[in-house]
């Protein structure tokens, strides 16, 4: 008894299609289960694209959306419009910046005197700056004074009892004291020891030498206060940089002057209309782009018509409008400015917005403050959770980052797309399975029936032959 592998089996099967009936069963089969797989991928396919296209399309919402809320954000904040121009009318007598702390208004200042530091030397001099002062032996330096506590000393070691080892001694021990070498251009002992320490009469100071070689009983100049009159009141400061002398404004005196000067802080509004007019185009360019992905006609490479039909972006397109036509969550409290429209910006009947010049310069020139509340909310740094009305831009910056989170529309929008790709690759693959085992079965009852049809032939041609011989008996031929 001979034995045959599967393999071998359906190989002499395959052979033997058509063999009876003349007609290429295994092609026949085929084209029956090419014919029935068709539509099938085809639906699986078109599902695929569009899934495709709705994860293409939300990314690019999702950007467009990040660049509106960045716009949003240069708006939300009350430092966002604290930009100030200075302008000072002694230059020379001293310098001003301000912070956002700082708040348009005007001021005089007159700087009556300087801070000074103590600066003392002593009545020895040296030849070189390496001459020893105690003999090679270490010495001690002590500070009293008002800037130091009794007792508070500085050690020189052996070998560096120098000028320029008492120098390098006190620079280096974080006293609040800096020395130097001056050469006074004498012949025979050019070099002394100058000591200089903090500004302010509370960093008066006296150096006492354990050696007698050296000593700074020599006064140059006395530690003062710096002495300023600002708005009229006088203000007395250890430092010649006042921080505290107007609010949010820092002045560093140089020199005094006589008469005093006009410092005057105004609210720069050319900051502010830069930044709504970049909402303006943000939010313009936020609908176009809604638009190009809705447009079913979009020649936009990449993202147009990817998501014509979509009533997610219905909604997100009128969320968007209602977010720059609604009144501010501030329009009680921002002195008659309730909405954008009320300082220029408004939405034209093809849903762009457009800004009125001349009313937005009035407002940001006469309304300043009341502008930035209607804005604002007067808030700085707010938390995205924090339900405290935030002003026209920052309860919009809030509602896009709800939109935009992890867990908002656009994310799960672009979540179930994913899904439902997955899910058509799946039905693809048991599609391609279930294909397999069709043909499979065409195969086999195509080989069955083409036997059959073989058999029949068969007998047919021994019966045509029998019937001949008979016929040949009776007619003798």
């Amino acid at each position: 008894m001979v034995t045959t592998t599967a393999s071998s089996s359906s190989t002499n099967l395959t052979n033997t299609l058509g063999a009876g009936s003349g007609i290429d069963i295994k092609t026949l089969a085929q084209s029956l289960v090419d014919a029935e797989k068709a539509p099938r991928k085809a639906a699986i396919d078109k599902g695929v694209a569009n899934s495709e296209k709705v994860v293409s399309g939300m990314a690019a919402v999702k950007y467009t959306l990040t660049n509106l809320q960045t716009a949003f954000d240069n708006l939300k904040d009350k430092s966002d419009f604290k930009t100030l121009s200075l302008s000072n009318s002694q230059t020379s007598a001293f310098t001003a910046t301000a912070s956002t702390a700082a708040d348009a208004g005007s001021h005089t200042v007159l700087v009556n005197a300087l801070a000074a530091a103590q600066r003392n030397t002593g009545t020895t001099a040296f030849a070189a700056t390496s001459t020893a002062i105690n003999g090679g032996a270490a010495m001690t330096l002590t500070l009293g004074g008002s800037g130091f506590s009794g007792g508070d000393t500085i050690t020189i070691a052996a070998g560096n009892d120098t000028p320029a080892g008492v120098v390098a001694a006190i620079n280096g021990a974080g006293k609040g004291l800096s020395a130097q070498l001056v050469n006074t251009g004498d012949a025979v002992s050019p070099y002394k020891v100058v000591v200089t320490g903090s500004t302010g009469s509370s960093n008066a100071f006296t150096i006492s030498s354990s050696a007698a070689g050296i000593n700074f009983d020599s006064t140059l100049q006395q530690a003062s206060n710096a002495s300023v009159t600002v708005n009229g009141i006088a203000i007395s400061s250890k430092s010649n940089t006042l921080s505290e002398a107007i609010p949010g404004v820092t002045l560093n005196l140089l020199a005094t002057n006589t008469s005093a000067a006009s410092l005057n802080l105004r609210n720069d509004t050319s900051g502010a209309k830069t930044k709504v007019l970049a909402l303006v185009t943000a939010y313009n360019d936020a609908m176009t782009m809604l638009n190009e992905l809705t447009n079913p006609k979009s020649t936009l490479e990449t993202y147009g018509a990817t998501l014509s039909g979509n009533s997610t972006v219905t909604n997100l397109r009128s969320q968007l409008r209602a977010l720059v036509t609604a009144d501010s969550s501030t329009a009680t409290s921002s002195g008659g400015l309730a909405a954008l429209r009320d300082i220029g910006i408004e939405v034209d009947k093809t849903g762009k917005l457009t800004s009125n010049s001349v009313k937005l310069d009035l407002a940001l020139d006469l309304n300043f403050s009341n502008t930035a509340m209607l804005l604002s909310g007067n808030q700085e740094n707010q938390s995205s959770f924090d339900p405290t009305p935030s002003g026209l831009a920052g309860d919009a910056s809030k509602a896009i980052t709800q939109l935009i989170s992890s867990s908002g529309t656009v994310a799960t929008e672009s979540a179930n797309a994913t899904t439902r790709i997955s899910k058509y690759k799946d039905d693809l693959v048991k599609l391609e399975d279930r294909m397999t085992r069709v043909l499979a079965r065409y195969n086999k009852q195509f080989a069955t029936m083409d036997s059959m049809v073989g058999q029949t032939k068969s007998t047919q041609t021994g019966l045509t032959s029998s019937f001949a011989g008979l016929m040949a008996m009776y007619t003798n031929k």
